[in-house]
């Protein structure tokens, strides 16, 4: 197992993960979906990490706008498949438009 994944494992033990729909790690950070309220900062090891935390819902509605700083600087390890498909058809959906709009541009 990765360094990174056992890391992310670990903190995530510190939180109830029955209610996490997503958890990645960025260095010290800790992105974690949740629909509980979560630490600001979790320590493990005498290791500090820096929680950033979204509901379900205002994740969804932030990840297409945001893609690159709150999705894929993340290593995700753990999701929940059906959230996780959720994500990747709205970027898929996202980035179908931006195709389309840009095949437009040349039409012209």
């Amino acid at each position: 197992m990765s360094d990174d994944k056992e890391r992310l494992l670990e903190v995530l033990e510190k939180v109830d993960k029955f209610y996490v729909y997503l958890a990645g790690i960025r260095e010290n950070n800790i992105l974690i979906v949740s629909s509980c309220e979560v630490p600001n900062e979790i320590e493990v090891k005498g290791q500090k990490y820096s929680i950033i935390h979204y509901t379900p819902e205002e994740y969804l509605s932030q990840v297409v706008e945001k893609e690159e700083e709150i999705f894929r600087n993340y290593k995700i390890y753990y999701f929940v498949k059906s959230y996780m498909r959720k994500i990747l058809d709205m970027l898929a959906c996202a980035e179908v438009e931006r195709m389309s709009i840009n095949m437009n541009d040349l039409d012209l």
